[in-house]
């Protein structure tokens, strides 16, 4: 969960800026260092919604997967080996007999009971949980209710995939409270990360391979790295998870330590207070592709902000890319899409945002953040935000202020009441290009180191206007 970081206007050590970005096609999705291709068909969020086309997701398994079907139905027995005329009474004994290449397929009907995941597929092999075909498949837990004081994120889900257990797709299901993704030892990653972050102490934290600088490949050494310095020595991260095509209720979907997964044309809403963000990934979790999901109506919150975000990731969250989501209708405090506690290197595209406080927000310590061809309408505080909770600092912090941030092409409207399209407290070599913002504010400190800092606007290293001329060039 998020923590609060002590000012700073150190800035030696800064490393030099990373190299300039590749400009990839509109909704490439980048193969990860780690995983392998996997074929898989998607739902569209109206096929969610209706469930009409659930037997379109029994297609054939990887390419190099040995295939076994296990099925399951309300009105299974115990005894049943598995099979469409035999099937078993619960998931969780499904779970428990699948190996990699399994597929196991629901038989329409409402499942109850939480469905625990411990054991793994492979990148060539992944176990499959999907429909089998003969209408909508229901499956819920009754979650204990939590306090809307709460400010952790709220465990005790439907689905628990913990252990570091590697390689599940869970797609076409109406699933009522929540998917949780838990590495092994994710704590220990996360108390090491936050002590330093307590501590203002940026130069150790950025020290994990692909941490401190825009490295993808040295990812690989990340989980070898944090079992060192944190003496877990059985750390392990949960790999190549992948929700696709759910509909979700009640909880959302949460990860930490999770790597090179997928969370696409899902939709999320109705979450309760107390619960947190509709997708929450944070504790170095990275390379995931989060695509064509529908975030909406989470539940005010007594807490904090975070806990009632759209897609939120934070706690060196990295390299994860973000694009052709749709959040809307977060009432209170509620924001878009946010990264925060040193959420790095991520590439956030192509995204909606309507009727939110705040749309796009780069929160404590984002590095190298790329925030392209978004849009924000009918927002409350600020169509965009960069740090600003460090417009109090003379100077920007590389313990907590914006870095390296990169704003190209990206939309405002809609503006309610006094709201602004931009908010900046503190950023050092941002560069802003092209966007459509019609009415910023930055700190006044931040107006006195602009130009110092290595800030750009549409190529000027000039401070800009509080209403800067609006163009869309190259866009």
């Amino acid at each position: 969960m998020p923590v609060a970081a002590r000012a700073s206007s150190d800035v030696a050590g800064a490393p030099a800026p990373h190299a300039a970005w590749p400009q990839p096609a509109i909704y490439r999705l980048r193969q990860t260092p780690r995983s392998k291709p996997v074929s898989h068909r998607v739902l569209s969020l109206s096929a969610v919604a209706a469930l009409s086309a659930t037997a379109a997701l029994a297609s054939a398994a990887p390419a190099g997967a040995q295939s076994k079907e296990i099925y399951v139905s309300p009105s299974g027995n115990a005894r049943g080996d598995g099979s469409r005329s035999a099937p078993l009474e619960s998931i969780q004994a499904a779970v428990d007999r699948a190996t990699p290449g399994t597929v196991i397929k629901l038989l329409a009907g409402t499942y109850t009971g939480r469905v625990k995941i411990k054991n793994s597929g492979t990148a060539a092999a992944p176990i499959r949980i999907i429909p089998a075909g003969n209408g909508p498949v229901n499956v819920t837990y009754a979650s204990k209710p939590q306090s809307c004081t709460n400010s952790q994120p709220a465990g005790d889900r439907t689905f628990t995939i913990s252990g570091g257990a590697d390689y599940w797709q869970i797609e076409g299901l109406n699933i009522n409270n929540g998917i949780w993704i838990n590495g092994q030892k994710s704590n220990s990653a996360y108390g090491w990360l936050t002590n330093l972050v307590n501590k203002n102490n940026y130069l150790t934290r950025r020290a994990v391979p692909g941490h401190g600088a825009r490295n993808p490949a040295a990812l690989s050494g990340q989980i070898a790295y944090l079992r060192k310095v944190t003496g877990a020595g059985d750390m392990d991260s949960a790999d190549g998870i992948k929700i696709i095509g759910n509909n979700l209720t009640g909880r959302g979907i949460y990860g930490a330590l999770t790597s090179n997964g997928v969370i696409s044309n899902s939709k999320i809403s109705k979450i309760p207070c107390g619960i947190g963000p509709g997708i929450w990934l944070m504790t170095f979790s990275n390379n995931w592709k989060i695509t064509g999901n529908d975030v909406s109506d989470i539940a005010i919150s007594k807490a904090a902000h975070f806990m009632q975000e759209g897609i939120r990731l934070g706690s060196a969250a990295d390299y994860n890319e973000v694009t052709g989501n749709r959040v809307h209708d977060l009432p209170g405090d509620g924001r878009g899409i946010n990264t925060d506690v040193d959420g790095s290197w991520n590439y956030i595209h192509h995204n909606t945002v309507t009727n939110v406080a705040i749309g796009y927000n780069d929160q404590m310590s984002g590095w190298g953040n790329r925030w392209e061809y978004n849009t924000v309408t009918g927002y409350r505080t600020y169509g965009f935000g960069f740090r600003l909770m460090d417009a109090r600092l003379a100077q920007p912090s590389l313990a907590s202020s914006s870095y390296l941030s990169i704003v190209t092409c990206n939309t405002t409207a809609g503006a309610v009441g006094n709201a602004k399209a931009l908010g900046v407290g503190a950023m050092m070599n941002g560069t802003f290009t092209s966007n459509k913002m019609p009415f910023i504010w930055l700190s006044k400190n931040l107006t006195n180191y602009w130009s110092a800092r290595g800030n750009k606007w549409n190529g000027s290293s000039a401070v800009p206007d509080k209403n800067p001329p609006q163009s869309t060039a190259g866009c």
